[in-house]
């Protein structure tokens, strides 16, 4: 049967992920406000995922009070199944997480790939890598005040392509506290070092990430909420050779969530954001407006809907404006009390205008490019017994580039994408835990040089203490 958390314990449990994936993840930039339709934004997933959790809470909590109303009136003949229905939701709704104040942790994983560099057939080459990350936590906060101290260490191998090979050290504070009843303040603060091989140069290459992101939450009625939030991210690279792709950006985020009836949420905000990088190129600002509605379908089912659009302001010559409207929706369904079904659809409509020297003449052409990705997911997660949780995925991308009369033609290109995945979480014990995954991926395009298939095979060990 699947646990409550409380949504505290979720936003903690979902900064940890976001530094596992930015340790494993290697080099890329800070953020983007605009991209291809992967999936919803980390933030908006959460929350629907936090909102459907309260849903199926409610629930529970309605089922407790209908046993204990019914007490009196079971029959002897089902006292047992009664009592065990009944130790069971209690066992979900009163479990409280207990605090660690020292916590220390393991993470060791193995992963082969037959396609690493996704090459067409006959120009696959296969690795080994091995990822290990090993972090300390220490928990300073209090009845009304969340604060915690981590630091982490993450390296990685290749067998075959070291060049990927780095090693990562990284510190986060996080904070959380609220004022005056109505009034909650949030601060992440995060510092990393990133050292990797590099062929261009005779040493390694190191970059240094800063990360600082404050939120203010401000509770105007029981059913509206204002949100304010502010970011700040650093990239610098030391080495001479590496010095003009550092950068810096900041987004200021505000936007407001009603409750127009105790079932679903409306929400409604506004970003802007400046990038800037030493070399000029690629520097913008951004707007985006986005909206999004979750609520309850069914007693078990939620779904939402969300709409962004996003307007990118070239600030160098040879930077691009750009458009981008980004659609989704997201179904989940709580099939029985141990399985539940997620499913997504996606669709991003990008048209991105520049300005590119011709060849032929001083003067410059105007070349639009615009592209359309559809994006499709069907996640099933189940738990199989006390220990064991499966979970499947299975998705569909398609995406389409087109250019302009002026443009170059070989810039356009289709491509359809079938990503699957089947994962098992094995609980050893309380403190260790088992994952396996195989992930089969197949895409295929206009291009040769577009198809390739690819099998993964991850197996892996997390220990907490």
């Amino acid at each position: 049967m699947r646990l409550y958390f409380p949504p505290r314990v979720c936003r903690a449990l979902l900064c940890g992920l976001y530094v596992i994936q930015a340790i494993l993840s290697g080099p890329q930039r800070a953020w983007a406000v605009v991209g291809q339709a992967e999936r919803f934004d980390e933030i908006r997933d959460q929350d629907v995922k936090d909102f459907h959790e309260n849903l199926m809470a409610e629930e529970k909590e309605k089922q407790l009070r209908m046993l204990q109303d019914m007490q009196g009136n079971v029959p002897s003949e089902n006292m047992e199944s009664y009592t065990k229905d009944l130790e069971d939701l209690k066992t979900q709704l009163l479990r409280m997480p207990k605090r660690d104040r020292l916590k220390f942790g393991l993470d060791g994983q193995y992963t082969y790939d037959s396609n690493i560099q996704r090459r067409p057939a006959r120009q696959q080459e296969s690795d080994s890598v091995f990822d290990t990350i090993g972090f300390a936590e220490v928990d300073l906060g209090g009845k009304k005040t969340d604060l915690r101290s981590e630091a982490r260490v993450g390296k990685q191998w290749n067998m075959n392509f070291p060049i990927s090979d780095f090693l990562q050290v990284e510190e986060r504070i996080r904070y959380r506290r609220k004022y005056f009843k109505k009034i909650t303040h949030s601060v992440n603060s995060r510092l990393a070092r990133h050292s990797s091989k590099t062929i261009e140069i005779d040493g390694k290459k190191v970059r240094w990430d800063s990360n600082q992101d404050t939120a203010f939450n401000y509770v105007v009625s029981r059913k509206l909420s204002v949100n304010t939030e502010f970011n700040a991210t650093k990239r610098l690279f030391t080495s001479e050779a590496s010095d003009q792709d550092s950068q810096w950006d900041v987004l200021m985020s505000p936007s407001a969530f009603w409750n127009f009836t105790p079932k679903s949420r409306v929400a409604l905000g506004y970003s802007f954001g400046a990038s800037r990088i030493r070399s000029k190129t690629g520097d913008s600002n951004s707007h985006e407006v986005h909206m999004g509605y979750f609520g309850r379908v069914t007693r078990k089912s939620s779904i939402s809907f969300d709409f962004a659009f996003s307007h990118q302001t070239p600030r160098s010559l040879d930077t691009a404006a750009i458009n981008t409207i980004k659609l989704g929706t997201g179904y989940i369904l709580q099939l029985t009390p141990k399985s539940q079904l997620t499913f997504q659809a996606i669709r991003s409509i990008q048209n991105s205008t520049s300005n590119s020297p011709n060849e032929e003449s001083v003067t410059a052409t105007k070349s639009d490019e615009h592209f359309t990705h559809d994006n499709i997911s069907i996640s099933l997660n189940t738990r199989l017994n006390r220990k064991l949780t499966a979970i499947a995925d299975v998705g569909f991308s398609h995406f389409r580039n087109k250019v302009s009369k002026t443009g170059d033609e070989d810039n356009e290109t289709r491509q359809l994408s079938f990503p699957i995945s089947l994962t098992f979480n094995y609980m050893i014990a309380k403190w260790i835990q088992y994952r396996l995954r195989y992930t089969f991926a197949f895409r295929t395009g206009d291009e040769t040089a577009d198809t390739y298939v690819a099998h993964t095979l991850m197996t892996g060990v997390n220990m907490t203490f």
